[in-house]
């Protein structure tokens, strides 16, 4: 009998990493699809972006002259009285 016991508690064992398994390479694979879907989703968004020249929409802009200095004392104490 503790042969018998041996055998099945191995069987369920290797049926359990079967399944690990299984389940390993499908979430590996959810994994890679999603990712392809995102990489074309903001592939598409960049393509359009660049597809508009008027268009400033996500790019910095510097301006030409720096900016003019503030009426004001001239002087800032930080943290102190």
């Amino acid at each position: 009998m503790p042969g018998d016991d041996l055998r099945s508690a191995a069987a369920r064992r290797d049926e359990g990493v079967r399944k690990v398994s299984r389940m390993t390479w499908r979430a590996g694979a959810a994994g890679v699809i999603c990712s392809a879907v995102i990489a074309v989703a903001f592939g598409h968004h960049a393509e359009a972006a660049a597809a508009q020249p008027g268009s400033t929409s996500g790019t910095i802009v510097v301006p030409n002259q720096a900016p003019a200095p503030g009426a004001g004392a001239g002087q800032v104490t930080s943290g102190g009285s």
